[in-house]
């Protein structure tokens, strides 16, 4: 097998994301959990596609290219494993995708990750990013670092995307100083400051750029510390691009309702779902009164820590 014909790192992502805007959270996340744990036990690759592609039944579309990604696999040891971290690291790289945008500046950010060589460094692939983030404006990069930041917090606090956002916005929108902030407050956790020292902290940076910001933010600070925020997460869903050949394209029309989808698997949880028999419609059936299904995120981490590398290279 030729390299050019190993499916790209670019073209797993946009794999995995699109199957991700296809389900339900839950299921999205019991897809993930079901991966990482045939990781850990070093499950042979027809088990990964046998357990998984229940999950592709409202993208069929999707089916024949995981399952020809999962023929490669059983020829390349390692294509697994960089599938893997394409996975865990798909939520970070989606939004940077769309801080980016150009798709040619969005490969090259991929490229410079180096996933898909075991032999880099953790050193190389610092610097790697390093020298890509350098090509950008500084408001790019300045939107890169935040992201970089919130994925650090959500792993490292548990902070959800809604309890982020207050943050962000009782700092006034001032980026860099929330990026500040974020840093200052896993004190707790990763040189074990007291929590006091930690408010002390965030206090004097906050008094430095914004002053009235000070009132509401101690109050925060105490809900956090005292599990005020232990919320839900919030989604969002998308469309589902289509593949033709070799090559993605976007395409107006939703899947969803379009030839191929099933409504009747869409109104039924998975059967490789831990939902203990509730039941979560997918969020395009046509149900009028639906409930929406809400659970808590499921942290996964990526066994190359890219999201994590990041972020602390990022608030350093």
């Amino acid at each position: 097998m030729t390299d050019a014909s190993i499916p790209s790192t670019y073209s797993q992502f946009t794999l995995f994301r699109e199957l991700s805007n296809s389900l339900y959270p839950h299921d999205w996340h019991t897809f993930v959990e079901t991966w990482h744990s045939m990781v850990a036990v070093n499950a042979p690759v027809a088990e990964f596609t046998y357990n998984l592609i229940p999950f592709f039944s409202n993208a069929r579309k999707l089916q024949p290219v995981f399952q020809r990604y999962m023929k490669f696999a059983q020829q390349d040891a390692n294509l697994l494993s960089t599938m893997t971290t394409v996975l865990m690291s798909t939520p970070l790289l989606d939004r940077i995708q769309g801080i980016l945008q150009a798709p040619r500046l969005f490969q090259a950010y991929v490229v410079a990750l180096k996933m898909d060589d075991a032999s880099t460094s953790h050193t190389q692939v610092m610097n790697s990013i390093q020298a890509f983030l350098a090509t950008l404006p500084a408001h790019t990069r300045l939107a890169m670092q935040r992201v970089f930041a919130e994925a650090e917090a959500s792993d490292s606090l548990g902070l959800t995307p809604s309890t982020q956002e207050t943050l962000f916005n009782l700092l006034h929108g001032d980026t860099q100083l929330y990026i500040d902030v974020l840093s200052a407050l896993q004190l707790n956790q990763s040189r074990n400051w007291a929590w006091d020292a930690v408010v002390a902290k965030v206090k004097t940076l906050v008094l430095a750029k914004k002053p009235p910001a000070w009132a509401d933010t101690e109050q925060f600070l105490e809900r956090l510390h005292w599990g005020g925020y232990q919320d839900y997460d919030e989604y969002s869903g998308g469309y589902v691009d289509e593949y033709d050949g070799d090559d993605w394209y976007e395409e107006e029309a939703n899947l969803g309702g379009g030839d191929g989808y099933d409504y009747y698997y869409a109104q039924t949880s998975l059967s490789t779902s831990s939902s203990g028999g509730q039941v979560y419609e997918h969020k395009d059936a046509p149900q009028a009164g639906k409930q929406e299904a809400t659970v808590e995120a499921t942290k996964v981490q990526d066994p190359s820590q890219v999201a994590d590398s990041l972020a602390r290279m990022s608030v350093a």
